[in-house]
């Protein structure tokens, strides 16, 4: 019979800690979008064009990107006056790669391009992962740069992506993200700083530190955001 109580005890506990759990994402969540300007706010963003001083093994290297949310992405990243291009769309990708010998457009992966997403998303994945089939796990606090972030783990897949926010601004201050290309693993970690809210009352994260075992450290700062100009996914689109 004490048995039998532990048991079934063991059992509520269970249940019970599920829809806590839930709810303990979603208030994040909702905490995460009030953040960045609001839901409504989020989805009056459709464009943006950003320029960035890029630092690589102390190498100085100017890019420009292009996005319009839900569609595509180009990245044009100068070195050495050459120019390598990345294009993303919901479904395909390339990328024009001279430092590796490659002139012409080649195709991205498709679980590159998966892992990608994200960038066409105004906010993060974070912003609408239940809409886009992510299950979602909150995973308590962890410490980054010194702060208890609340650590949020989202996965579909062989695709993880791991949110660390801010107790207090409830910024993303870290993201993770570990998916499989070409049957290997990557990883990859975000470290976001300097938020700041634009005219227009959008919120970016102005500093990053990128870092993974192909590239190492790359250091990013926004220096130009333009937001909802007349972007063509055409010249988007263009390998030249």
């Amino acid at each position: 019979m004490k048995k039998l109580k532990f048991a079934i005890l063991a059992v509520l506990i269970s249940i019970m800690a599920i829809p806590v759990q839930a709810q303990t994402v979603d208030e994040l969540q909702a905490s995460y979008i009030k953040a960045l300007g609001g839901k409504e706010n989020l989805s009056a963003l459709k464009n943006i064009f950003i320029e960035t001083n890029m630092e690589v093994m102390g190498m100085q290297m100017p890019a420009k990107q292009w996005i319009i949310y839900g569609t595509a992405s180009r990245q044009e990243v100068a070195f050495q006056g050459q120019k390598m291009v990345t294009f993303i769309a919901k479904d395909k990708g390339w990328m024009i790669n001279p430092l590796m010998g490659s002139t012409e457009a080649r195709p991205i992966p498709d679980d590159a391009v998966k892992a990608a997403e994200g960038t066409l998303i105004a906010g993060s994945e974070l912003t609408d992962y239940k809409a886009r089939g992510f299950t979602a796990v909150y995973k308590g606090k962890d410490t980054v740069n010194n702060i208890a972030a609340h650590k949020i783990i989202l996965s579909r897949g062989n695709y993880e992506s791991t949110f660390y926010l801010d107790p207090n601004s409830y910024y993303v201050i870290r993201n993770i993200v570990k998916t499989e290309v070409d049957q290997q693993t990557v990883t990859q970690t975000t470290d976001f700083s300097d938020y700041r809210k634009t005219p227009e009352g959008f919120v970016f994260a102005y500093n990053a530190v990128i870092s993974n075992a192909m590239v190492g450290e790359i250091k990013s700062s926004i220096s130009k955001i333009e937001i909802n100009t007349s972007l063509d996914i055409k010249a988007m689109e263009q390998t030249n």
